[in-house]
């Protein structure tokens, strides 16, 4: 997915941040505001199968588009996801697209699958019919009515919330992956275990860290409801000794600096730490020194910690990482140091493909631009 000049421009959290420092406006909305953000980010995926676990049987009333899908038959020849989803669900129109590329994508190394229950009030059978109908090529992979909800209670439980949302079920007819179908990383999950490279026991560890994380995220909404900002700062720290380029705690520690006079003392301390501690750890860094830059209040700024977390990005990721390389130009720029950034830009247009390609250019005319106003003065 594209980002911005900014990085990780997608993430609501992140534009939570932005609102804060434009203004200087009173933050404790703004962080309470960024907390549910962060808790709807950080929550575990609500399942009643994990990762591992042997994919429930489809109990199928009717199927709409596609011929009827056995995943005890299918064991051993192809992979499966199967996708929970709505007609009345805007997040679940917005992955029909994403479904329909990965089905052409993979061919017949992949089955999709999406099962809906049917509502007499939002979500008919004539209502999804209607809706497959109009979707016609848009739509086009295998697409399935529950019966009376027993496939969606077996994969996501009685109480089952938050669609669409997505079970990649491997060769074995085990789940090695559950998320949203939305998130990006669903791609290489599927193209790994088509390939038998996808490493479960992996993914299990973190589906257990997701886990606790959300858990540590709901406690800290707890805290903050409390007015307790030690224990809430003191509680995003260890997040990140948990998960050390955890984005959604930064955001939050840099909101907390911003809003709390009382917690300044404590970034540069933390931030120092968590570079002496995961210097090697491209990700965490690039995360760190991006955040760092950009604290809108100048003030408040600390560009040579920024600086420093950059560079050990750039060094973590052996020169061979975009992110980490922009984020050492963007440190870089922000010190003035513009041949730097500006080298460092091209590397990172040199790896960037896609998207990535035209933002990281777009990025490189700025600094080219600068450094020619730079000259003319």
């Amino acid at each position: 997915m594209a980002q911005g000049f900014d990085g990780l421009a997608t993430r609501t959290i992140e534009f939570v941040f932005f609102l804060t420092e434009h203004r200087r406006m009173n933050l404790g909305n703004i962080c309470m505001t960024a907390l549910a953000a962060a808790l709807c980010a950080a929550a575990p995926v609500h399942a009643d199968v994990s990762i591992g676990e042997a994919a429930p049987t489809l109990k199928i009333r009717d199927w709409v588009r596609g011929d009827p899908v056995d995943l005890a038959k299918d064991a051993g020849k192809r992979i499966h996801v199967v996708e929970f989803w709505a007609t009345w669900c805007p997040p679940c129109k917005a992955s029909i697209p994403l479904l329909t590329r990965y089905q052409k994508k993979f061919g017949k190394d992949l089955v999709i699958i999406g099962v809906t229950d049917p509502d007499p009030d939002r979500n008919s059978p004539t209502d999804i019919k209607q809706f497959v109908k109009e979707q016609g090529a848009d739509m086009d992979y295998t697409v399935a009515m529950d019966d009376r909800g027993a496939t969606t209670e077996a994969y996501m439980g009685s109480d089952a919330i938050g669609i669409p949302q997505a079970f990649v079920v491997g060769k074995d007819g085990k789940i090695a992956w559950l998320g949203s179908p939305l998130d990006p990383a669903m791609e290489k999950v599927v193209a790994d275990v088509i390939a038998g490279t996808y490493d479960i026991a992996a993914a299990k560890a973190a589906a257990g860290l997701e886990q606790e994380i959300g858990k540590r995220f709901a406690a800290l909404d707890r805290a903050y409801q409390m007015g307790r900002m030690d224990t809430v700062w003191n509680g995003l720290v260890e997040i990140t000794k948990l998960d050390p380029g955890n984005t959604t705690a930064m955001e939050l520690m840099a909101g907390l600096y911003v809003s709390e006079p009382g917690q300044r003392s404590e970034i540069r301390k933390w931030a120092d730490d968590h570079i002496t501690r995961f210097a090697g750890n491209a990700d965490a860094m690039t995360t760190l020194a991006l955040t760092l830059c950009r604290i809108d209040d100048l003030s408040l700024r600390m560009p040579d910690v920024a600086l420093k977390a950059a560079k050990a990005a750039y060094e973590g990721s052996k020169q061979r990482d975009r992110r980490a390389i922009e984020a050492y130009a963007r440190a870089s720029y922000e010190i003035g140091a513009l041949d730097r950034a500006i080298s460092l830009q091209e590397q990172a247009v040199a790896l960037a493909a896609g998207e990535d390609k035209d933002v990281s250019q777009n990025v490189l005319k700025f600094y080219n631009l600068c450094k020619k106003l730079q000259a003319a003065q």
